[in-house]
C-alpha cells in the first residue's frame, strides 16, 4: 500500500501523523509513505527524516504552495502500490488502520473499490493522550467527538441511501482507492484550491466512472483515525461555497444539484436517490415529452427559453435558449439538471422557463425553490403536466404532484398563477 500525506507547515502535527503510521500493526515493509510538502516556508523534510529508520518514507517538496489537490496528486504519482491510502497531516492513524484498508481491498480480489474510514474529531483530552503516546479512552471518543458523518446519517434510510451517493461522505483524511481507478479519473481536480469538497468531487467522478455500482464504496467503523484539533479560519470554510458553485458547473447533473441547500449530508443523499429514481420513473412512464406541449406554449419557444424534459433539445428553440434534456448528452447548452441550481444564468436571461412533468417530482420545498429561483432568471415559469400520468401513491417513494389544483393554490398564495387545460396536458403559468 502507498500512503499519501499532503502537508503544509505545522511540522508538529505531521510528526504525530508519521508517528501513528510508524506504530501500525502492518509491517513497515508492506507499505510506503509519501509526504508532499506543499511549499511550506520552513521545509518539512527534517520532520520526515526522523522516521527514515522506522518507515519507508519519501518527502517530496513543491517550490510553491499549489493546494491540497495538487499535493495529493504529486504524492499519488509517486505511489508504487496498487492501493493508495490518503491520510491528512492533521490525522493520527489507529494502529490497525492500514490493515483494515488492506483487508478491504484484498477481499475485493482486484476489483475497483473505495474504503472510507472512521474519523474521530477529538478535542483536548484526546489530543493530550496522543501527544503522550497513549491511545484515547472511550470517554474521549464519545458521540460529541465522533465522526461528523455519523450524525448526518443516523436515520436508517440515510444509511441505505449511502450506496446511491457515497461520494458525499468521501473525506480523504482517511480513505483508500485502487490506484488504477484513481489514475483513470485523473486524480484530484487541481483547479480546486480553496478549502473543501475536492475529495467529494474526486469520488463523484470515481462513482460515475464505474457506473455507480452499489458496492463500489464501503465505510468501515473499524478503520479509525483521530482528527487532531487545529485552527480553522472562517474564510477558508466560506471557500466551500465557491467550490460548490465550481463543481456544480463542472458536473451539471441533478445528483450534484441536490447540494443546493444547507441540508444534512443524509438529507442530500436522500434527495440524490429520490431525484435519480424520479428521472428514471418519469422516463419509463413516458412523461416529460414535448409532444404534450400545447400550441400556445410551442409558439413561445421562439423566445429565449429554458426548457426541461426528455427530448426537448430537438425542439425549434430560439437563440439564447438552453435545455435540461435528460435524454441528450451534456454540453454547453444542455445540462442534466432539474432547475434547483440556476446561479450560472443571468437575471432575466430567459423569457420563459418551461418544465415538462419533472417539476412534479420535486419535494414541496424544492418546488418552491424552483419557482423562486426560476422567476429571477425568466419572466414566467410554465409548468406542464401530462394528463396521462400515474397517481402520487403509486410513485412512492418518489414524490409526485397528481393534484394540480392543490399545486396551483399553493403557488397562488405568492404568485400570479394561470391554469389552462388542454387536450394532453394542463399548464400552470407562474409570474
Amino acid at each position: 500500500m502507498s500512503v499519501v500525506v499532503p502537508a503544509y507547515n505545522n511540522a508538529p502535527l505531521l510528526d504525530l501523523t508519521l508517528g501513528g503510521l510508524a506504530r501500525q500493526t502492518m509491517p513497515a515493509a508492506d507499505f510506503e509513505v509519501i509526504v508532499n510538502d506543499d511549499g511550506s516556508p520552513v521545509p518539512l523534510a527534517p520532520a520526515v527524516d526522523k522516521y527514515a529508520d522506522r518507515l519507508n518514507v519519501t518527502c517530496l517538496r513543491a517550490e510553491r504552495n499549489r493546494g491540497r489537490s495538487a499535493g495529493r496528486n504529486a504524492g499519488a504519482a509517486r505511489a508504487g502500490a496498487d492501493v493508495v491510502v490518503f491520510v491528512d497531516a492533521d490525522t493520527v492513524a489507529h494502529p490497525a488502520l492500514l490493515e483494515r484498508h488492506a483487508a478491504y481491498h484484498e477481499a475485493r480480489g482486484g476489483r475497483p473499490g473505495v474504503l472510507l474510514g472512521e474519523r474521530f474529531d477529538i478535542d483536548w483530552a484526546g489530543a493530550g493522550a496522543l501527544l503522550r503516546g497513549e491511545p484515547p479512552t472511550p470517554a474521549m471518543l464519545d458521540s460529541y467527538r465522533g465522526d461528523p458523518r455519523d450524525g448526518h446519517t443516523a436515520h436508517p434510510q440515510h444509511r441505505r441511501d449511502f450506496a446511491r451517493a457515497p461520494w458525499l461522505l468521501g473525506f480523504t483524511h482517511n480513505a483508500s482507492v485502487d490506484k488504477a481507478t484513481f489514475d483513470a479519473v485523473g486524480g484530484f481536480d487541481e483547479a480546486i484550491v480553496k478549502w473543501g469538497l475536492e475529495d467529494s468531487e474526486l469520488f463523484y467522478r470515481v462513482f460515475h466512472h464505474h457506473g455507480g455500482p452499489p458496492d463500489l464504496f464501503a465505510r468501515d467503523p473499524g478503520a479509525i483515525a483521530y482528527h487532531m484539533p487545529h485552527y480553522r479560519p472562517t474564510g477558508e470554510l466560506l471557500g466551500t461555497l465557491d467550490n460548490i458553485r465550481y463543481i456544480a458547473r463542472k458536473h451539471p447533473r441533478y445528483d450534484f444539484e441536490a447540494m443546493h441547500s444547507p441540508a444534512t449530508l443524509g438529507q442530500v443523499m436522500g434527495r440524490v436517490r429520490l431525484y435519480s429514481d424520479a428521472v428514471d420513473a418519469c422516463r419509463r412512464a413516458g412523461l416529460g415529452r414535448p409532444g404534450v406541449l400545447p400550441a400556445q406554449v410551442r409558439a413561445g419557444l421562439a423566445d429565449r427559453t429554458l426548457i426541461a424534459g426528455y427530448g426537448v433539445s430537438r425542439l425549434p428553440l430560439g437563440p439564447g435558449s438552453h435545455t435540461f434534456d435528460q435524454d441528450a448528452p451534456i454540453d454547453e447548452t444542455n445540462w442534466h439538471r432539474l432547475g434547483l441550481m440556476l446561479r450560472d444564468f443571468r437575471t432575466g436571461q430567459f423569457t420563459q422557463f418551461v418544465h415538462i412533468d419533472l417539476w412534479r417530482c420535486l419535494m414541496p420545498d424544492d418546488l418552491s425553490l424552483l419557482v423562486t429561483k426560476g422567476l429571477r432568471k425568466a419572466d414566467r415559469i410554465v409548468l406542464v403536466a401530462s394528463h396521462a400520468a400515474p397517481d402520487a401513491a403509486s410513485m412512492l417513494p418518489v414524490p409526485f404532484v397528481d393534484d394540480l389544483d392543490y399545486a396551483a393554490r399553493m403557488l397562488e398564495a405568492r404568485f400570479d398563477v394561470v391554469t389552462s387545460v388542454h387536450e394532453e396536458s394542463t399548464v400552470l403559468t407562474v409570474r
